[in-house]
């Protein structure tokens, strides 16, 4: 009988000890000024919702997503300009929700996207070929992007592409550009020797304006080493 009173108020003691605050919820505000740039940037200046607006942008911009990147300015543009996403489904709609403010960067903001949209003008390849519409439905899975600013309120670092649940929607589990290739049947290869051979020749063998990264002029401040889908599964 003691050493199960004993056993017990150990255990009472234990639990005890283990019990954890719930922390306050943090919201950012929707006025907040980097969000209100986000939102602006995402449906209006992108590139890929919309025309690009070049004067956002900082100089030292990087873009990467799961596939492609890291891209400098100059050819994150290039490449937009060349797919020409928001014209093939004109009605492309990112719907971004859930903004939010990094707690460790206070420059970064990050979101959710689920595009929707129509393909029914041709999409760019480069080299002047395109693909044809079809009049296929966009309905994309949840994705994360994120947007890091400069003292200044430019773009200096973009992410997109990073899918939150991969068995919604119809764009196979894929995010970004690629995943509005699947939905448009216009299927792209999973991480591998292929893609990172198509990739490479894509990008350094016979580029027609769309880069899978950049080979030059990158900015000094990214240090990673990984190109295009390297490391992602």
């Amino acid at each position: 009988k003691t050493k199960a009173c004993a056993t017990t108020v150990l255990f009472s003691a234990t639990s005890t000890s283990n019990v954890r605050e719930v922390p306050p919820v943090t919201m950012a505000s929707a006025d907040h000024p980097l969000i209100q740039r986000a939102n602006e940037f995402i449906y209006t200046q992108s590139g890929f919702y919309s025309s690009y607006d070049a004067s956002v942008f900082s100089d030292e911009f990087v873009f990467r997503g799961p596939y492609i990147g890291p891209l400098n300015k100059r050819d994150y543009m290039q490449t937009m300009e060349t797919f020409g996403i928001y014209k093939a489904l004109p009605d492309i709609n990112p719907n971004a929700y859930g903004f939010s403010l990094d707690p460790l960067d206070a420059n970064r903001v990050w979101f959710m996207v689920r595009n929707t949209g129509t393909f029914t003008a041709p999409l760019g390849l480069g080299g002047g070929q395109f693909v044809p519409p079809n009049n296929a439905t966009l309905k994309g899975c949840p994705e994360t992007f994120s947007i890091t600013f400069d003292e200044d309120q430019k773009i200096k670092y973009l992410t997109v592409g990073y899918v939150a649940d991969r068995f919604e929607g119809n764009t196979n589990g894929k995010g970004a550009a690629v995943g509005i290739f699947n939905a448009i049947g216009l299927p792209f290869p999973n991480p591998g020797p292929l893609l990172k051979f198509a990739q490479w020749f894509g990008t350094e063998v016979m580029n027609m304006g769309a880069s899978s990264y950049s080979t030059t002029d990158i900015p000094e401040w990214w240090t990673s080493e990984e190109k295009a889908s390297e490391g992602y599964l």
